[in-house]
């Protein structure tokens, strides 16, 4: 489990300074400041890709932001933040073609910052999904590997295959990694949903949803991930050891 790696694509120094400074203070791990697209997007390249990407539309370059985050985008489906000093109708029809999950206008607030990462993050999760926009108050979303929960003020990224298990906590769930757990708003039934298609989870328990991939010993009724005992019902007892041997 990391912090949430964003890559600043911006070619006036001033404001990629100013960038790289507030979202280092807000607790996330910042990659670039880079001038023009030809050098963001060598950062597909690396093991350790960017989870968002916050992008100038004037760059430095051949290919402006849009180009830019187009040729990225087909790559990897990333949550996408413009920036732009240019609010004009055409640049922001061009801008929009790209489909962003965020627009940020110069001069902007760190607090405009802030919830500008949220969004993009929100929008980023639910058109993965498919779901419709609600008007909820969830601080987890989903992506294809990960997840990103919005805790002590900032997002924070977590993947699939970190999360040793989820126990309901009431209308919450508490999901448990090796070195953290988050507490999700959701319910447990709910907050299972987001796992029915991956075979690595299972519920296991009205109370319980494990991670496949942690289970370390079985018994007659509890099972043990990172020494931890979690119940599991004598129903789900055959899926459950099918399921182990297929893994």
């Amino acid at each position: 489990m990391e912090k949430i790696r964003i890559l600043i694509v911006e070619d006036d120094p001033i404001i990629g300074a100013d960038l790289l400074g507030r979202l280092s203070e807000m607790g996330y791990a910042v990659l670039g400041p880079e001038a023009s697209g030809e050098e963001a997007i060598r950062h597909l390249d690396g093991k350790l890709p960017p989870d968002l990407l916050l992008m100038d539309i004037q760059l430095e370059g051949q290919w402006d932001g849009i180009e830019t985050a187009r040729r990225m985008r087909e790559r990897l489906r990333l949550p996408l933040i413009f920036l732009t000093s240019n609010s004009d109708d055409a640049t922001f029809r061009q801008a929009k073609a790209v489909q962003p999950d965020a627009f940020l206008s110069k001069p902007f607030r760190g607090r405009d910052l802030k919830h500008a990462i949220e969004l993009a993050v929100a929008q980023s999760a639910r058109e993965e999904r498919r779901e419709p926009e609600e008007n909820d108050n969830n601080n987890a979303y989903v992506l294809k590997d990960r997840l990103f929960i919005k805790a002590k003020g900032r997002m924070v990224r977590l993947f699939f295959a970190d999360i040793l298990w989820v126990e309901a906590d009431d209308y919450y769930c508490r999901v448990v990694a090796h070195d953290r757990e988050f507490l999700v708003t959701q319910t447990l039934g709910k907050f299972s949903e987001t796992f029915e298609e991956m075979p690595s989870f299972m519920r296991v328990h009205r109370s319980y949803l494990i991670n496949l991939e942690h289970v370390e010993e079985i018994g007659e009724m509890y099972l043990y991930i990172d020494k931890k005992q979690i119940p599991f019902s004598k129903s789900y007892r055959d899926e459950l050891m099918k399921r182990l041997r297929s893994a």
